[in-house]
């Protein structure tokens, strides 16, 4: 497995052909050059000279649409590998699939393209398709070495999408049950997706079937805690660390018994850990205070003794540990990130800002350069904080994507809904099967009188993740609210309800609905529910709309004049108003 397959470099082998370096710069045609020319018609060399020129010219898609057409033109797997390095690493899921898929067929024993092919079916929803994939990746033998199950779970945490990795582990577990290393996988994926239950009962079955294993007794704790069983998941903890002595100089720690080290600072740095989430603090401190005596200023026990500080909110001393973590490695970076945002609480801008600048690298560099934008257009320059973006953008191709989506986002603030609209659709080349993209689309289309549009966007996203239910709530809600499909939007909210049934913008939809559909008794109580759990115009609105048909129109008035107190800018609150009081 490739940990880093999703930041693959560039093919650094392609050279561009000169007479097609000088026939496509003379036309002016480079960016069009591929689609226009027939089938066949081009080379595989020409295809790649193509795609060279348009990534000297920054052209991304066009240089992935030459790079794909390569490797389907020529029978040399090295074409389609690079191909494959371009489009994934660059973030064009649809044309990854098609080079993968390319690269797999002409190397068939090569897990490498299956595991991608695994990955970009797992972005699009297509989880069943995803295993077969998956399976070829993780290779025969029976039974597999848990290091290749732990190895294809590092690769899945990658992906953003936790819910999709967790049903992809459990359907992996399905077929081998046996192996700690995968029930250890899926435990750990859902416990991420915040399925506790399922991460509980993964955690116990790998830690029953791996007795000494550590890291599966920690996953039940971590899954117990989470779950609110804070007192079990200690006591789980607990019986995993020796009874403690006491060492209090290096001469005592001198004449330790060879090999007896103590607890295992791992457990116990965990422990302390959920001891601080369990209210305990001042015993966390002394647990990781007794940590340091045994093993020195470690950097991992410095960072938890931070986070305790930020979590209790003594900003200065989580500042001063950070700053001691400058230079420790690989938690520098995630030194400056929070230290950056103590600044930010501290109403430092420019502090914060220089903090985020000083991380180049690794999982806090993307967050940073998102919070270096937010800082630049809340102080009143939302063009430069765009601008901050582009540049970033044009430096690290392969995260133009999570960029776009957050440009758009800005143009939005700036009342440019065209461009912002274009940002989407750039977007969703490059990653076609996006959610998020599509939800957001859909959401401002709606908001620009541009129905049948937005019904498309959000239809796209509910058929493309059925089992998602913020993107049945979505179109299901758009048709009962904007069009005459109240049944067709029956089947969408019922469906997110049952997913989703604890959340009240859902419940509100469900509410809704059934007053479309006349059901107006149930639309209430749904509609009551949702206004309790949370306040807001919109629910107050369709919950007054429901009274004055139930004939109650003095609670519908009252409500109304207090959700227009409340919420002076709302605008559904107010055309409920006028509508029904003017």
């Amino acid at each position: 497995m490739n940990p880093d397959a999703n930041r693959a470099p560039y093919p650094t082998c392609f050279r561009p052909l000169a007479r097609l370096a000088v026939l496509l710069a003379v036309l002016g045609v480079l960016p069009n050059a591929v689609a226009a020319a027939p089938p066949g018609v081009l080379s595989a060399e020409e295809l790649i000279s193509a795609g060279e020129l348009a990534l000297e010219e920054r052209d991304l898609l066009a240089a992935a649409r030459a790079f794909t057409a390569a490797a389907d033109a020529s029978p040399d797997v090295a074409v389609a590998e690079r191909a494959t390095q371009f489009t994934f690493g660059a973030g064009f899921d649809a044309l990854a699939e098609q080079t993968a898929a390319r690269w797999a067929a002409l190397a068939p024993e090569n897990p490498l393209p299956r595991e991608v092919l695994g990955r970009l079916k797992l972005r699009r929803h297509a989880v069943d398709a995803a295993v077969p994939d998956f399976l070829a990746a993780l290779g025969p033998g029976e039974p597999r070495r848990d290091e290749v199950y732990l190895a294809l779970a590092s690769d899945l945490a990658a992906e953003d999408n936790a819910a999709l990795a967790t049903r992809l582990l459990a359907r992996l577990t399905a077929l081998d049950p046996l192996a700690p290393g995968l029930q250890l996988a899926l435990g750990t994926a859902a416990l991420r997706s915040r399925d506790y239950p399922l991460a509980l009962g993964a955690g116990a079955i790998a830690a029953q079937d791996a007795p000494g294993w550590k890291e599966a007794q920690l996953l039940v704790a971590r899954a117990l805690a989470a779950s609110g069983r804070e007192e079990e998941a200690l006591a789980q903890l607990a019986a995993l660390m020796p009874d403690p002595r006491a060492v209090t100089s290096d001469e005592s720690r001198a004449e330790k018994i060879p090999g007896d080290e103590g607890p295992d600072p791992l457990v116990a740095i965990e422990a302390a850990r959920l001891l601080a989430d369990a209210g305990q603090t001042a015993e966390a401190r002394q647990q990781l205070g007794a940590l340091a005596v045994q093993y020195g200023d470690r950097p991992e026990i410095e960072r938890t003794l931070a986070f305790l500080d930020l979590a209790s909110g003594d900003l200065e001393s989580a500042d001063r540990r950070l700053d001691r973590l400058d230079d420790a490695g690989p938690l520098r970076f995630e030194a400056f990130y929070f230290r950056a945002q103590i600044a930010a609480q501290r109403g430092d801008a420019e502090s914060a800002q220089r903090f985020y600048e000083r991380i180049s690298s690794g999982t806090y560099l993307l967050p940073a350069q998102l919070a270096i934008a937010d800082i630049l257009a809340r102080s009143d320059s939302p063009e430069r904080a765009i601008e901050h973006l582009a540049r970033f953008a044009e430096d690290r191709p392969g995260q133009v994507f999570e960029v776009l989506e957050y440009q758009a986002q800005l143009f939005q603030l700036l009342d440019r809904p065209d461009d912002a609209l274009a940002i989407y659709g750039k977007a969703l080349q490059y990653k076609p099967a996006s959610l998020s993209v599509l939800l957001s689309r859909g959401a401002l289309l709606e908001q620009q009188g541009r129905l049948a549009e937005a019904v498309a966007d959000l239809k796209a996203a509910a058929d493309l993740a059925p089992e998602d239910p913020l993107a049945a709530n979505a179109y299901g809600y758009l048709l009962a609210s904007r069009t005459s499909q109240a049944r067709k939007a029956w089947g969408y909210v019922r469906r997110a309800y049952a997913i989703l049934p604890e959340s009240p913008a859902i419940q509100d939809s469900v509410g809704w609905t059934l007053f479309k559909l006349g059901r107006t008794e149930e639309a209430r109580s749904h509609l009551e529910e949702a206004l309790e759990r949370l306040p807001d115009p919109e629910i107050a609105s369709h919950l007054a709309e429901v009274l004055w048909r139930l004939g109650d129109r003095a609670a519908a008035t009252d409500l109304l004049w207090s959700a227009a107190v409340a919420y002076p800018d709302s605008k559904p609150v107010r055309d409920t108003a006028e509508r029904l009081l003017y």
